[in-house]
This record gives C-alpha cells, sequence and structure tokens, in this order.
C-alpha cells in the first residue's frame, strides 16, 4: 500500500531520521513477527536507555482490516535480562555465574573476538571442564576447543548429547548445521556480546552485553564445573570425526576443495595469517582445519559476508603487520578484486593468493537453487553459478604477478610453505558439482564412525 496513494499511509521508513537511536521496521502481524515480538521489544528497550539515552522508533505496518482474530503467543520463554555496555555489576556475575554452574554447558564463539578474549575463555572452559566450539577465527589452543564443531552438528551429535546450556558470542558461527541446531534445539543460550546486536535466530534466553572475554575471564574462577564425563565425550566424537575426515579424504582425488583447505591450514609457515574468503572457503576451513595451530591465524570479511575485497583486504593485512599472508580465495572472489593484484606488485607485498577455480559460484550447489524443480538447470547455471570462464592465470600475468597451477597436495604444501619473497598467484582447478558429493561423503564417513 506504500507509495500507491492509498488513505492514511504514508512511508514512515527512517521517519525521524538520525533523531532516533535505533529503528525497526517490523513487518506486519504473522506468526514471525509475533515470535519475535520480545526480542524487539527488548532491543529498543536497550537502545533507548544506553547512555547516552534517547528515542527509538519501531514501524509496525497492518493490513486491512486491523483485526486478525487471535495472534500466537510471541514467546513462551521468560523475559530476557539484559545489561548495558558497561561492566557486569557483581549481582549481574552473580547471575550469570549461577546460570551456568553445574550444567552440561557448550561455548560457541563466532566470527573474530576481541584481543584477549582466547586466554580468557580458556580459563572459563577449563573451570568448568566444557567444551568450545569456535570459528577459524576464534579458535584458540586450549584441550577444550575442539575441530569439527560443523561436522559433528551435521552428523546429528549435538541432539545426540542434549547440551543444557549455550554460551555464545560474537555473530551467528559460520556453520550452518550449527546454527540451524541453535535454531531448533530449545537449549537456553546466553548471548555474550560487547554492544552489538547480532542474534538474528532470536534464540537468546539471556542477553549480556559486555566484552566477551572480560567476562568469561571473571567467571574463570569459583564457578562448579560441568559433570566429568561431559568434556571427554565432546573429544571422543571430535577425534572420531578428525579420523573419519582423514580416512575419507584419502579415498577422495586431489584436488577437492575439501582437501585443499585441510591442507592450506596445516602447510603454511609458522606466524602466518590465512585471509579466507567467504563462501564455500572459509566453510572449508571451518570444517576441515581441524584444531588450531599455534601462531597461525585465520581472518575474514564477514560483516555482510560478501565477496568484494578480499584481496585488498589481505594485503592491507600484510602491509599493516609484516606477516606472511595466505588468500584462501574462490574464483569469482579473486575476479572481482582483480584490481588488487596489481597493488599486491606496486607495493611489493610477498601475498600468496590461492584460487580456487571452479568456474562460477559453487555454494549455491549446496542450496535450494540447485533443485531443478525449482530453478530450471540453464538458469541455474547462469545466473547461480555464473561461470565466468576467465583465464586467472592470464589475469594474474597482466598485473605482474607469478603464477602457476597446483594439481597436487604436494604442489600446493610447497607453494605456501615458505613465504614468498614477491606476490603469486596458485591457481587449484576443482569441479563444483562434484563438490557435493564430496562434502556429503565426509559427512556420512563422520556419521558412520560416531555410530549415528
Amino acid at each position: 500500500m506504500r507509495e500507491a496513494g492509498a488513505p492514511q499511509t504514508i512511508d514512515q521508513i527512517k521517519l525521524y531520521g538520525a533523531a532516533a537511536k535505533w529503528f525497526s521496521d517490523v513487518g506486519v502481524p504473522d506468526e514471525t513477527t509475533a515470535s519475535r515480538a520480545a526480542d524487539i521489544a527488548l532491543r529498543a528497550w536497550v537502545a533507548a536507555v544506553e547512555s547516552p539515552p534517547g528515542p527509538v522508533h519501531i514501524n509496525i505496518p497492518m493490513r486491512e482490516p486491523l483485526v486478525t482474530g487471535p495472534m500466537p503467543s510471541a514467546s513462551n520463554r521468560p523475559p530476557l535480562p539484559a545489561v548495558g555496555v558497561a561492566e557486569l555489576t557483581a549481582s549481574d556475575q552473580e547471575r550469570f555465574a549461577g546460570e551456568v554452574a553445574g550444567r552440561r554447558s557448550l561455548l560457541i564463539a563466532g566470527g573474530r573476538p576481541p584481543a584477549g578474549f582466547g586466554d580468557n575463555a580458556a580459563r572459563f572452559a577449563a573451570t568448568l571442564g566444557i567444551p568450545v566450539l569456535a570459528d577459524p577465527q576464534a579458535r584458540f589452543p586450549s584441550p577444550h576447543v575442539l575441530g569439527h564443531g560443523d561436522l559433528l552438528a551435521a552428523a546429528g551429535f549435538l541432539e545426540s548429547v542434549s547440551p543444557e546450556l549455550v554460551i555464545r558470542t560474537g555473530p551467528l558461527p559460520t556453520s550452518k548445521p550449527l546454527w540451524r541446531w541453535l535454531e531448533s534445539s530449545g537449549v537456553p543460550q546466553i548471548y555474550l556480546d560487547d554492544g552489538s546486536w547480532r542474534d538474528p535466530l532470536a534464540a537468546a534466553t539471556s542477553v549480556y552485553r559486555a566484552d566477551p572475554g572480560t567476562v568469561l575471564g571473571a567467571l574463570a574462577a569459583g564457578t562448579a564445573p560441568a559433570p566429568g564425563e561431559w568434556l571427554e565425550r565432546w573429544r571422543v566424537a571430535d577425534a572420531a570425526a578428525a579420523v573419519a575426515v582423514a580416512e575419507s579424504l584419502a579415498t577422495e582425488d586431489f584436488p577437492n576443495e575439501p582437501a585443499i583447505a585441510r591442507t592450506l591450514y596445516r602447510s603454511v609457515a609458522p606466524g602466518s595469517i590465512i585471509y579466507s574468503g567467504s563462501s564455500m572457503p572459509i566453510r572449508d576451513l571451518d570444517a576441515m582445519a581441524g584444531l588450531p595451530r599455534e601462531g597461525v591465524e585465520v581472518m575474514a570479511n564477514r560483516g555482510a559476508n560478501g565477496i568484494d575485497g578480499l584481496i585488498s583486504a589481505a594485503g592491507g593485512a600484510a602491509r599493516s603487520t609484516k606477516r606472511n599472508v595466505v588468500v584462501h580465495a574462490g574464483d569469482l572472489s579473486v575476479i572481482h578484486d582483480s584490481g588488487a593484484l596489481g597493488t599486491l606488485v606496486r607495493l611489493e607485498l610477498p601475498v600468496t593468493v590461492v584460487a580456487v577455480d571452479n568456474d562460477g559460484g559453487g555454494i549455491f550447489h549446496f542450496l535450494p537453487h540447485a533443485d531443478p524443480g525449482l530453478v530450471a538447470p540453464e538458469q541455474f547455471e547462469r545466473v547461480f553459478a555464473a561461470p565466468h570462464g576467465r583465464d586467472l592465470i592470464a589475469i594474474a600475468a597482466a598485473y605482474g604477478l607469478r603464477s602457476g597451477d597446483a594439481s597436487s597436495a604436494a604442489d600446493l604444501q610447497a607453494a605456501v610453505a615458505n613465504p614468498p619473497k614477491a606476490p603469486q598467484l596458485i591457481r587449484i582447478r576443482t569441479n563444483r558439482a562434484d563438490n557435493v558429493a564430496v562434502h556429503e561423503r565426509i559427512t556420512a564417513a563422520v556419521r558412520r564412525r560416531l555410530d549415528m
């Protein structure tokens, strides 16, 4: 009805502009908006009262007639406690400690956490005796950190162990099976983040708005641990998943995309940064990298999860940190930021770009778009797979990069094991249709190992 001349209807989107501290257009009343009502109300209240306090604007469009009959209950959970962005008070910490004490808990860390998070989270997990599932950017050396959370979730392990509580930090985890479990499990979830509001699942049952590392560090002593067998059960499952991945990849022809991610992570020189592209590269690193390596850091542009600017960002990381940077990129990421290859040469940044070339957008083969009953195959190929038909070696050469193909695991190991003296591009050709089957076989192997 907007912009159609309807009586008593105007465009109210961000009507108050910058005068409102926060704005939400919640959508017309239905089951979805009803289920999110408590979260929207809480976020509006927090935004309004946080320093400096100010107005918020919630826009609620209605359809005629303005009476729709009984609506479903907004939520069957208790009201969410919310804490301001300042330090948690003693009573706040006491409440948090009471929520986690003695329970079969799971710490899930998404995205790239602030400095100091790893040390504090390691002490917290050790005190409580709980496992940690973390994105590649958030993993830290600790006997509590597991390496195969994505595959454990995909294999159904989380349903079998039934955690009593989840403690979440940062954005949603990269693993879709993991966040799908978070969305549907019904397990209470404590969400801990410093000023951001990154709970698109609306699954949190407690919200603490403070620095995650600081809070976990403060609770790393004196909190009652989980039952003794809890952590060991996860370790056994994670070890079984590692064996299943190794055995499954041993039967697959190289190159394949899971093996590329695993080989790259295990082969880069100590002290390196792996700058991962969005789409399949970060997902393969998440699932296949395994346990964290001391001194090897993973970075990724996971704000809007886009592919643009990947090589530029990696060049910035190399320039600012003076560390060896290896880019784990899809072919479309390289093409969209190909101009940055010239910048690497001009600034003499010794960055290695590992380009996984499957001639298009391989992630869509994993999504409903690939169902021929929904999208005709020729339309899927043109619009979603988007084959580019470009020669990445020729593009790199045009910008003055040394470049070449890697067709074996040994080739890839040799290309990334030692920091280069000049920028280089390594192309590895894969087949995006076969890639789906490889992932399915790995997940099936994990499921068999776990006897799920």
